[in-house]
């Protein structure tokens, strides 16, 4: 997952749009044309500023998975916030801010307000489409993700010459993003860390083609959930305080009055 920020002068804002940035839903974008829109930014790299942030798929399952979970919205949200904190550590002086939203865009607006004040805030649907700033911050993630998918190079031993890198663009209406994790999967160890095993459209695969693995220890766990039945009462007995006793050993001590 690539998140990006963009950040031009108030007053050139206007210039994004003549520079190719015009409203163009990111998404619909050919790779193609994604490149040459990045290029255009590098260009004009003295008045369009940006920054990315990559997040692997095993931080991200890592959050969403473990038992204090932090999902996806949270996770996009946080990674935000730091990339704003970046660019005014960088002594950008940021007046107005769009984004494109992550859950519901009020309370993300109110929560990005909260954090910080001096800044005003914007936050909608589909942003990229309808400002030229979170355009051009779109771009940067899109074309810094494709990147990485170009270049992927397993970390697993002896995949190179079996399991294919046309990944696709990861999004389940893609036919190539669903050929790949349909041709893909080991029905023992899933797949390899190109995926985030928290997906749903992953998820979906294990349930319905994976082995079922049956842990001893989650049986244990369920049988004896209740703590309290170490202790000899019942789950729902109350356990009486035990008042406390002077150790024989210490009493033997004069200079200790009180234990």
């Amino acid at each position: 997952m690539v998140y990006a920020v963009a950040y031009v002068p108030v007053d050139r804002k206007k210039d994004l749009a003549e520079v190719g940035f015009d409203g163009k839903y990111s998404k619909v974008l050919k790779e193609e044309q994604r490149d040459e829109l990045f290029q255009t930014m590098q260009k004009h790299s003295e008045w369009i500023g940006w920054a990315i942030r990559s997040c692997s798929p095993q931080e991200i399952s890592a959050c969403m998975l473990r038992r204090s979970k932090h999902n996806l919205n949270t996770l996009a949200h946080d990674t935000t916030m730091d990339l704003i904190r970046e660019t005014i550590d960088r002594g950008v002086n940021l007046a107005e801010v769009f984004v494109d939203t992550v859950g519901p865009p009020v309370s993300y607006q109110a929560k990005l307000q909260m954090h910080f004040p001096g800044i005003r805030f914007t936050v909608a649907k589909k942003a990229d489409s309808l400002y030229p700033v979170v355009s051009a911050a779109s771009i940067a993630a899109k074309v810094t993700r494709d990147a990485e998918l170009r270049g992927w190079q397993y970390v697993e031993t002896r995949l190179e010459d079996t399991f294919s890198t046309r990944f696709g663009s990861g999004y389940p209406s893609d036919p190539n993003t669903v050929k790949w994790l349909a041709d893909h999967m080991d029905p023992v160890f899933g797949y390899p860390q190109i995926i985030r095993f928290s997906w749903a459209t992953c998820a979906k695969q294990l349930d319905e083609r994976a082995f079922t693995v049956n842990w001893p220890a989650d049986d244990e766990e369920e049988e004896n959930a209740d703590i309290r039945g170490y202790f000899g009462a019942g789950a729902n007995d109350c356990v009486k305080p035990v008042k406390p006793q002077r150790d024989a050993l210490l009493s033997n001590f004069r200079h200790i009055t009180s234990i």
